[in-house]
């Protein structure tokens, strides 16, 4: 179903959320000089939006008057991406408002923790209604199909919160009406003669209304800027945090593309990194905003300004196994279709001629998962020496393998080592004779 969340007045629920201690208190919030945004408390008061300063100070002496909040778009933003962890069927229609795809229990748990007026009904219209006609943490549920019996009792005055002035509502009280439902026998030609605001109520009160709500969309990008008050070099430390903060700023999303500007020495450097798979962990981000700093040029320059933008954002898929037991997909494509998969078997390898070298076999089911582990025991101790333009004696053996197995048709298998050498070198090698590489 349909759920419309008030978050309104938007600001002042910001205020209220970040400091508690002004809850129920009359809140004023001003710019330029006027007051843009009230409380309930301070609309009893008598004080009005589009007030001087002066004059609502003047009008309810317990007023608390406070600036709007420079944060509020940004905040705006990150309380929708809040509501996106919920469902992704969320659709903002001003700052404070939004629609979300929501069951009645998942709505009331919503109104409860937010505290905020939360409407749930089967059509977009008629959850706004309820949202305005319910109180704060509190869910108006309408049932599909009482709709019409909702609106015939809806005081009149809630029709305010989806666009009827203050105009309009008095001249429509001088003529004795109190509910919805009287207004929903005129018909919509009535409507807009008598009322300026009568185009904009028409959808609510006769329709078309609208079942469904449109999915969130997603930032295109995130961006994280550092203004340096000292200059600091282009290194690793610096990379650690914007890649930090731009982790924090995906939010569980991946991006496929980096790009870094710096500003340092005079100069303006831009570099940019696609990344071959999706960038989901920060050691990922890392990794590509090193990729696109080298690029730039302005890796290790001393730096008085940088910003990194992760960009190409989307929430990565995962997909199941498809079967139970690795193998049977592929049992049943070749029992379906005999021959659609090949492989190669090496005949000659120095074969002159390619076709006298390999040919080709049809897989079998048991070829699908070659084993790797190597075929005899690997040979024991390491190497004494190795060939670096001179010899270099063996150090440490760090790790050894052999190229053995199913896949490997030649004798003997190879065996590689990964050797510490004089000299602190490291040196993965293939095994050609007893003590020699």
């Amino acid at each position: 179903m349909v759920a419309a969340a008030l978050f309104r007045p938007w600001a002042v629920w910001l205020l209220g959320r970040e400091r508690p201690e002004l809850k129920n208190l009359p809140l004023a919030l001003h710019r330029g000089g006027r007051v843009v945004a009230l409380s309930p408390q301070a609309q009893r008061l008598g004080v009005r939006e589009g007030m001087g300063v002066e004059v609502a100070r003047i009008r309810a002496a317990g007023l608390h008057l406070l600036p709007y909040p420079a944060h509020a778009a940004p905040a705006w933003r990150a309380l929708l991406q809040e509501l996106y962890r919920l469902t992704p069927w969320v659709e903002p229609l001003a700052e404070g408002a939004v629609l979300l795809r929501l069951t009645p229990a998942e709505a009331r748990l919503l109104a409860e923790g937010y505290g905020v007026r939360v409407g749930v009904a089967a059509w977009r219209e008629v959850a706004l209604l309820a949202a305005w006609s319910a109180r704060e943490g509190e869910a108006r549920v309408v049932a599909e199909g009482a709709e019409r019996a909702f609106l015939d009792r809806l005081p009149l005055y809630l029709l305010r919160g989806v666009g009827l002035g203050l105009e309009g509502l008095g001249k429509l009280r001088l003529l004795g009406l109190k509910r919805v439902g009287e207004l929903l026998a005129w018909s919509p030609a009535q409507l807009r003669a008598y009322l300026p605001e009568g185009e904009r109520l028409l959808p609510y009160l006769h329709g078309p209304w609208r079942p469904g709500v449109a999915r969130f969309p997603e930032g295109r990008w995130v961006e994280a800027r550092l203004p340096l008050d000292l200059e600091v070099d282009g290194g690793p430390g610096l990379l650690a945090h914007l890649a930090q903060r731009l982790h924090r700023g995906l939010a569980g999303q991946a991006a496929t593309w980096v790009a870094v500007e710096a500003v340092g020495a005079g100069l303006r450097f831009r570099g940019e990194h696609l990344a071959k798979a999706p960038l989901r962990g920060e050691k990922e981000v890392r990794l590509a905003l090193e990729l696109a700093f080298r690029r730039s040029g302005a890796w290790g320059m001393p730096l008085e300004e940088v910003r990194a933008v992760a960009s190409g954002l989307h929430r990565p898929a995962h997909q199941e196994g498809l079967f139970r037991r690795p193998g049977t997909g592929l049992a049943t494509l070749l029992a379906r279709y005999p021959g659609a998969l090949l492989r190669v078997e090496v005949l000659d390898p120095e074969a002159l001629a390619p076709e006298w070298g390999f040919r080709y076999r049809s897989l079998e089911v048991e070829d699908a998962a070659l084993p790797g582990a190597p075929k005899g025991p690997l040979p024991r101790g390491k190497p004494r020496w190795v060939v670096l333009g001179r010899k270099r004696r063996v150090v440490r053996l760090l790790d050894r393998w052999r190229a053995g197995g199913r896949w490997w048709r030649l004798e003997p298998g190879r065996d590689y080592f990964l050797l510490e050498v004089e000299g602190g070198l490291s040196w993965r090698s293939t095994g050609r004779g007893k003590d020699g590489c």
